[in-house]
């Protein structure tokens, strides 16, 4: 990380802006900072006491444009471009790592899904290919080899540290000129004449013409204060931390097979060698409850151990939601 810091701004009591950004997190500060690159004078509002401190913080780090809507796929192509390039231009580490990522097969029905989206994913640009069992294992040669048919691998996908970047990102917008209210929470949003015309927060009443609903899993809620129901439902999903270990595993492998409380679930090895791992629920965890539930370890520890043997000694050091400090090996 770059050791200059931010220059400290004065206060003001500055009111009215051309755009008001609700949520500093990882749609909201990259948001402002190219709207003051632009010369838009831009305020962002958090309830929280600093940037990214909502999902952002929460988040495993993963970026990568192997989706399988054109949209989607474009818009991350251009993240990663932003992503793998940002040490270059200004010397901060984000802890950019270019690693790829690897759907898995083992089973006939999951090599369709994968080979299918593969028509629709190249179609649109991705640099992403389908490799059989031994070129796989070629690149993951940990793999349980029972069974393995193959998978898809996307070379360009990597990951990038969460908080560092919302950081940053906050920190450029900082110097081009943007303005940032934390420990604010909106109360409403007033209108006039159809059109958006003012914030209102619990500490004060900012104007603008434009305001940009950042505000993640509270995105309803500010939604609904100009009469709009966005269909955002936040939904948990449990991660964990490993001990650092010597480094064996460059790519994010994403294994789709759905079992019996999960949906999918996907792991890395970060740079400081600790393996990442999270897992998708189902049914959902529908909300924003963070705490630990007593079956995740237990259910993890047996998907991952079985498609990576190597991993079964490999001790877990805490689970991403709670940071509560385990003693339990994944086998």
């Amino acid at each position: 990380m770059s050791s200059a810091g931010p220059k400290v701004k004065k206060v003001h009591n500055r009111t009215t802006y051309d755009v008001i950004i609700i949520g500093a997190g990882s749609v909201g500060t990259p948001t402002a900072l190219y709207l003051a690159e632009a010369g838009v004078s831009t305020l962002v509002i958090d309830r929280c006491a600093s940037v990214g401190q909502g999902a952002s913080k929460a988040a495993i780090g993963g970026i990568r444009a192997t989706h399988s809507d054109a949209a989607k796929i474009r818009t991350c192509l251009k993240s990663i471009e932003i992503f793998s390039q940002w040490e270059e231009r200004y010397g901060d580490d984000i802890e950019w790592s270019r690693g790829g990522y690897s759907f898995i097969a083992y089973r006939e029905r999951e090599e369709k899904i994968l080979k299918d989206l593969l028509v629709v994913q190249q179609s649109y640009g991705l640099d992403i290919g389908w490799l059989d069992r031994d070129e796989l294992l070629e690149v993951v040669p940990d793999l349980n080899r029972d069974g393995l048919i193959g998978g898809t691998y996307s070379p360009g996908d990597g990951s990038a540290s969460p908080l560092l970047s919302t950081y940053v990102f906050y920190r450029q917008g900082l110097k081009l000129g943007a303005d940032y209210r934390f420990n604010e929470s909106v109360s409403e949003i007033t209108r006039e004449n159809g059109r958006v015309r003012r914030v209102v927060t619990d500490r004060g009443t900012y104007e603008a013409p434009v305001v940009i609903n950042a505000a993640g899993a509270g995105a309803r809620e500010v939604a609904r204060m100009v009469g709009l129901d966005v269909p955002v439902v936040p939904d948990s999903h449990e991660a964990g931390v490993t001990e650092p270990v010597a480094p064996f595993l460059k790519p994010m492998i994403v294994d789709i097979r759905p079992v019996e409380g999960s949906a999918n679930y996907y792991f890395y090895q970060h740079a400081t060698g600790q393996v990442i791992f999270c897992v998708t629920p189902d049914p959902p965890i529908v909300g924003t409850d963070r705490r630990e539930t007593s079956g995740f370890l237990p259910h993890i520890s047996r998907r991952l151990v079985d498609l990576m043997p190597r991993l079964r000694s490999i001790k877990v050091r805490r689970s991403h939601d709670t940071g509560r400090l385990t003693h339990r090996r994944l086998g």
